[in-house]
């Protein structure tokens, strides 16, 4: 006997029940009928990667090939269009389909992809063109204020901007390393002290350019996590 496929709804956005409420009934406007007991709910701040979101995890382990997922909005799904690509593909992988209500009734995680996804992936090129365009300047400017780019027990205070500002555009830390010709450790090690001085890492301000967006305050998850019906 075949297994009944079940129907999730994952969403990053939902601070309170009346949330909750709002964007179930959306979800059922749109044709995706969802049991309470299959909702995953949080609020984290929007630039936390797929992968360090509690609530994503949980509801991953919980898949079956054949379940569906249903999001309200790309967001929900990552920190950036690369994040996004990766937790698409982590789905369909799964054998799960991956539907995102403000792109109407197009499987994302399909193996042909629906021209939603080519566009990320467009984007992601365009946007993987400019991190590296800003990681040289960032390596121009370092030695511009004669700093020497290289493997070394200390990076400078400009070098340590440049990998903070290519952290946050997205940058991997096996990438960054590379260019800075450090360790992963060091980019590691200089993350993690940046986070603990100053919260999650968020885009530093470019000179002349305009101050970064102001980022939700971290709640816990409205409801444990439910067993499996």
């Amino acid at each position: 006997m075949a297994l009944m496929r079940s129907t999730f709804i994952y969403s990053n956005s939902a601070p309170d029940m009346d949330a909750i409420e709002h964007q179930l009934s959306a979800a059922d406007r749109a044709g995706y009928t969802v049991d309470l007991r299959r909702a995953f709910w949080e609020c984290v701040p929007p630039l936390v990667s797929a992968l360090e979101r509690p609530q994503l995890r949980a509801l991953m382990q919980r898949l079956a090939n054949g379940d569906v997922v249903v999001v309200m909005q790309l967001s929900c799904l990552g920190r950036s269009v690369q994040d996004v690509l990766a937790t698409i593909m982590r789905f369909r992988k799964l054998g799960v389909g991956l539907y995102c209500v403000e792109l109407g009734r197009a499987d994302l995680a399909r193996r042909s992809p629906p021209m939603a996804v080519t566009l990320l992936r467009a984007i992601a090129a365009i946007d993987e063109a400019t991190r590296s365009e800003r990681m040289r300047a960032s390596a121009a400017e370092a030695k511009a204020n004669g700093k020497q780019l290289g493997r070394r027990p200390s990076l400078g205070t400009a070098e340590r901007n440049g990998i903070l500002q290519s952290l946050s555009d997205g940058a991997s830390v096996s990438e960054v390393a590379r260019f800075f010709g450090t360790s992963r450790q060091t980019v590691l090690r200089i993350r993690t002290a940046h986070a603990e001085q100053n919260g999650p890492l968020s885009p530093l301000k470019p000179a002349g350019g305009a101050p970064p967006d102001n980022l939700e305050t971290e709640s816990p998850p409205l409801a444990d996590r439910p067993g499996r019906a």
